[in-house]
């Protein structure tokens, strides 16, 4: 993909509902980005009415990519013979964007400035969300314990670690992440409530269960990050998952969901989540935003004696943030497109499998339902 400065916003990106179906609490620490993001998309600001330079330049790009537009979405031809400069770009590109929005809403046409093109004409898709993706990983920290549950174990360990290694999906664990400043606001609540000095039996059963809960998940926390963090089972991921069969129908949803994780990992070996994020592109000039380290995530469990309380703390942090930092896709038009590159593929089959891995999980998030053979 071609890399591109932003020279005029010109289209509303769509706000999307910041009221989420999971949970936060406290504003999110900022979280180091890691090496391997590629950066498909890097964006300066500058306006295209004060570009400095030969204008007749700038007028003969943008006119040249307005054209390919209209004729890619055969669209007519803004009648803007006559109006000099700026009016003339910005009243066709104001007709136009409104036309595509009007195509598809979540569409909106932009002037840009793309590698040695002073102001070329795009078209800017946003990844419409359906929430939050959270995984949780209680069950497969008790499946790791068990003996009998290793192969199904080492699946999981080597998904977990495509996602936290290249996708870049955070773990709870992992200082600075979102979801470690939820688990810390937890665990300072429960120290005042043990401070309170309260003797009643059920109280001190409420607290020892969260005491018990929060140990173990710190413990099991700290051991499962670093597993997923080691570079050895990212590289054994193809021979875990081809080597992985069946032996009933619930092993084989495991081997078919490890089988499309693999694919995509292949088709797109390099590609993470932040890569698809241009926040300079949809609502700039806004402060607060519910990034994308915090609407996914490894946690806990959403079974837990926590999950009411995580919910209720996510849910009134986000649900005041107008703004969802949301995966964007740019199509540019100073060549006429021969196929448009905002179908969403990659991002499509990633949320898609995280909702499958998730509820995987929580069908056996229980003891009655924790599998053992």
């Amino acid at each position: 993909m071609e890399t591109t400065t932003i020279v005029q916003g010109t289209g509303g990106a769509i706000r999307p509902s910041a009221r989420c179906e999971r949970n936060k609490a406290q504003p999110a620490k900022k979280r180091t980005h890691r090496a391997n993001g590629n950066g498909f998309l890097s964006h300066y600001f500058q306006s295209v009415w004060g570009v400095e330079g030969n204008r007749e330049r700038m007028v003969r790009e943008y006119f040249n990519s307005l054209t390919n537009l209209c004729n890619y979405y055969q669209l007519p031809y803004p009648a803007v013979t006559g109006m000099a400069f700026p009016q003339n770009i910005y009243q066709s590109w104001k007709e136009i964007a409104d036309k595509i929005t009007g195509l598809d809403e979540h569409s909106h046409c932009m002037i840009l400035e793309a590698e040695n093109k002073r102001a070329v004409i795009g078209v800017v898709k946003t990844f419409n969300l359906n929430g939050l993706y959270y995984i949780p990983v209680r069950s497969y920290w008790r499946w790791s314990k068990c003996a009998e549950q290793q192969r199904i174990a080492e699946l999981i360990t080597v998904i977990f670690a495509y996602l936290y290694q290249i996708v870049e999906i955070p773990f709870y664990a992992e200082n600075g992440s979102f979801m470690n400043g939820e688990y810390d606001t937890l665990e300072q609540w429960l120290s005042e409530a043990e401070d309170e000095g309260q003797d009643d039996a059920e109280e001190k059963e409420w607290r020892e269960e969260r005491e018990d809960t929060m140990y173990e998940l710190r413990q099991a926390g700290n051991h499962i990050l670093r597993l997923i963090q080691t570079p050895d089972y990212l590289n054994r991921m193809e021979e875990v998952v081809t080597g992985y069969q069946h032996r009933d129908n619930w092993e084989l949803e495991w081997e078919l969901l490890g089988v499309e994780f693999l694919q995509l990992y292949r088709q797109y070996p390099k590609r993470s989540l932040p890569d698809c994020i241009h926040t300079d592109l949809v609502y700039p000039d806004e402060d607060e935003r519910i990034s994308c380290y915090q609407y996914t995530g490894f946690h806990w469990s959403n079974r837990d004696c926590f999950a009411d309380e995580l919910d209720d703390m996510i849910n009134c942090s986000f649900q005041e943030i107008a703004v969802m930092d949301e995966p964007t896709a740019v199509q540019l038009f100073d060549k006429m497109p021969i196929h448009l590159t905002t179908d969403f593929d990659f991002e499509t089959r990633l949320f898609g499998l995280i909702e499958r891995l998730r509820d995987l999980l929580d069908d056996y998030d229980h003891e009655e339902h924790n599998r053992t053979i």
